[in-house]
């Protein structure tokens, strides 16, 4: 509760240092290592060197002056009563000590933030708010909580030595005089060029040098100085093995764990491996990327139950898990339209100089993942909307821990037939002399505009508005609620009764703001103007009803929505960054199936034929009640990489492709519908409705509940292992 009221006073205030990304909603360390490698790619660009240095401060949090942080809070106009709370909370701590099984009497402390404590990391940034000043005339900073890095770009090794020794001496006086002190042994210094000779860099401490090195690991990510990515990937693959051999352990190919626990066991413990931060080293590499990219595939065969000789685009199909460099555009994506609203982003503008020196002969391919992405969303037909500060700290702090007057449940069913007669009754029971309004969203089409609208029945009004194609229907229902309270408030309507058919905006205009992981701008502005009008002594009440139910009002805004379509006002036509954001997965499965559609031909062909079009889940999600074996069996035959004669044989396994029956070659065909070994046909357990005479692949294209019940029977029954 105090870390919540702290936190939205500093950061509506913008107190904090906006070289601090560690801990604060909105922001995180990619955010810092984007500006980084970003800065490093405009050194590359203009021929220069970017020198940085990597600080580690000694015990940063224990070694906090609480007097000195007691001055800077009140220096900074936080409240006296909380800053006396949060003081004698810190003050009052004491310490014990075991020796030798002797319990020594406690002692105070009295310095240092507690470890583990909400208020700890907040604190500390406040305590670091002007860490930044002292250094910034000579150098560029990044901090991320106590993680900091300093860096200068220059032509001249000499001109960026000089600076970041006197940025150290300055920061080395300020470390003083706040009880920090930096431990030189665990800094290290390193120069990033592209140049074949990189000359010596002498970067001193205190009188102490500071290690040079040619790599270095900053908030997780390792960079070496020429940004080849080698150095980190290795050290991914390394960690990613851990993981595999959990994979091994759980499963085989025949026995084990259901691939759907497999599949979201890669996801959570290799997969998150790959995915942190690669995009922002794309382009690199191309053998540390290939490397990668073999592990991939090493994982989707322990799932599936594969054979080595699968393809591996076919293996990305089957377990919908995209080709590593699409995903890591689609990180990109996402990360950049996250901060694409935020106006005040240094990312920004630094994106905007290093597309200005990019050629425009460079072929994508050697574009970096997060300049692509900068490219692609800055022309979009509408532009993003940019707001100077994070919504929420934008919001009066009285209206985020408002209860807003909110019905979900406001008496009729969405399953009764009578649902307009109950409507009235609760209206005339329990409502009466309260003002009606309606709202509601509409999307005709793909690519059409969505369209809200507010109707209020009594006086014949109605509200129509459009937004933009991309957005969605939520965003169009939020934009509606808040225009029925603007309108209510404005003509000062007491005792307004506004209807939406809209379950999941009231559920999250209930929510609690400080919690919610997405902050939408339009559902924070509903609270604000909420409480705007409980100050004015507006009683307004939002309340769910069931949509297509009779309910006139509200079968006439929904007309009003899908005229709104095309003829609504474009007062709101914006676009929001949660909203863009369902772009970065269209444009991946675009981007995913033109490369499907390009490698098929070399590998893959039989099982192209197979699955024609990118699902959006595995086949086998749907039936996590079958045993490994039989998904195993029915993966194999679908991508048509199975233990047949022919399979082997052509693998120069077996030295005949003939079956052992000796009467045909042994195909998947022939051994599921005419090995006589076998002793009875897969057509004896198929559906009677299913066509004959037919193929296996016929059977795995059109692979339905029925025919899947068939085949996994028959694999059983005959105890079919390929």
């Amino acid at each position: 509760m105090i870390r919540n009221r702290l936190e939205w006073f500093v950061e509506s205030q913008g107190i904090l240092s906006k070289t601090q990304f560690g801990f604060r909603k909105g922001l995180s360390t990619l955010d810092s290592l984007s500006i980084l490698t970003t800065d490093i790619r405009l050194a590359f660009k203009k021929q220069e060197y970017l020198v940085g240095v990597f600080l580690d401060i000694a015990s940063a949090y224990d070694n906090v002056l609480l007097p000195v942080l007691r001055q800077k809070l009140l220096h900074l106009s936080v409240s006296e009563k909380l800053v006396r709370l949060i003081y004698s909370t810190l003050m009052s701590r004491s310490i014990s000590v075991r020796y030798q099984d002797t319990l020594l009497p406690p002692r105070l402390i009295f310095k240092g933030l507690p470890q583990g404590s909400v208020l700890s990391p907040l604190l500390y940034s406040i305590y670091t708010y002007d860490l930044d000043k002292t250094v910034d005339s000579f150098c560029n900073i990044l901090q991320y909580a106590d993680d900091i890095a300093i860096y200068v770009s220059s032509s001249s090794i000499l001109d960026a030595s000089c600076r970041l020794n006197s940025a150290l001496q300055y920061l080395g006086d300020w470390l003083l005089t706040h009880g920090l002190s930096l431990s030189v042994s665990k800094c290290s210094c390193v120069t990033f060029s592209r140049k074949r000779h990189i000359p010596e860099i002498d970067i001193s401490f205190d009188g102490e040098h500071i290690p040079c090195k040619n790599k270095v690991k900053f908030l997780g990510l390792i960079l070496d100085s020429r940004l080849s990515g080698v150095p980190h990937f290795n050290y991914i693959i390394q960690k990613a093995e851990k993981g595999i051999n959990v994979l091994r352990a759980l499963s085989g190919v025949w026995w084990g764990a259901h691939p759907y626990s497999q599949k979201l066991l890669y996801n959570a413990i290799i997969r998150s491996h790959f995915d942190y931060a690669s995009f922002l080293l794309d382009p690199c590499n191309k053998s540390a990327l290939d490397k990668l990219t073999k592990t991939q595939s090493k994982c989707l065969r322990i799932i599936l139950g594969a054979m080595k000789s699968s393809p591996i685009n076919a293996l990305q199909i089957e377990c919908v898990d995209p080709p590593l460099y699409l995903r890591r555009q689609y990180l990109s994506d996402r990360f950049y339209v996250k901060d694409a609203q935020n106006a005040s982003h240094p990312l920004l503008a630094k994106l905007e100089f290093l597309s200005s020196l990019s050629c425009s002969s460079d072929s994508s391919q050697n574009i970096p993942c997060i300049l692509l992405s900068y490219l692609k969303f800055n022309r979009l037909p509408t532009p993003i909307e940019k707001v100077p500060l994070n919504p929420l700290f934008s919001n009066s702090f009285e209206s985020l821990i408002f209860q807003p007057p909110i019905i979900l449940n406001f008496g009729v069913s969405k399953d009764s037939i009578s649902a307009r007669q109950e409507f009235f009754r609760i209206l005339s029971e329990h409502w009466q002399g309260w003002l009606t309004m309606y709202t509601d969203a509409s999307k005709l089409a793909d690519d059409g505009c969505v369209g809200a609208a507010v109707w209020i029945p009594v006086y014949k009004i109605a509200l129509s508005l459009k937004c933009p194609p991309v957005s969605s229907v939520f965003t169009g229902e939020s934009i509606a609620i808040l225009e029925a309270i603007l309108y209510a408030k404005s003509h000062s309507l007491n005792n307004c009764l506004i209807f939406t058919d809209s379950l999941s905006c009231l559920q999250t205009i209930l929510a609690n703001p400080f919690k919610s992981k997405t902050k939408f701008p339009i559902i924070l502005k509903i609270r604000e103007a909420l409480f705007e009008c409980k100050k004015n002594n507006i009683n307004i009440v939002l309340a769910w009803i069931p949509s297509h139910r009779g309910i006139p009002g509200n079968e006439t805004v929904d007309s009003c929505a899908k005229n709104a379509t095309t003829t609504g006002s474009l007062e709101y036509f914006k676009l929001y960054s949660h909203d863009v954001s369902s772009l970065s997965r269209a444009h991946l499965f675009k981007s995913w199936s033109t490369h499907w559609n390009n490698t098929k031909r070399k590998a893959g062909r039989y099982y192209s034929e197979i699955q024609h079009t990118i699902p959006p889940r595995p086949w086998f999600f749907k039936h996590i009640n079958l045993p490994k074996r039989i998904v195993s069996t029915i993966c194999r035959l679908r991508i048509g990489h199975a233990c047949t004669p022919v399979h082997l044989a052509k693998l120069r396994i077996k030295d005949s492709s003939i079956c052992e029956c000796g009467l045909d070659e042994g195909t998947a065909d022939h051994i599921l519908f005419n090995c006589p070994n076998i002793g009875s046909s897969l057509f004896d357990f198929l559906p009677k409705k299913f066509p004959r005479p037919s193929n296996i692949k016929c059977v795995l294209t059109s692979l339905n509940s029925a025919l899947l019940k068939s085949l996994s029977k028959f694999i059983n029954t005959k105890n079919i292992n390929l």
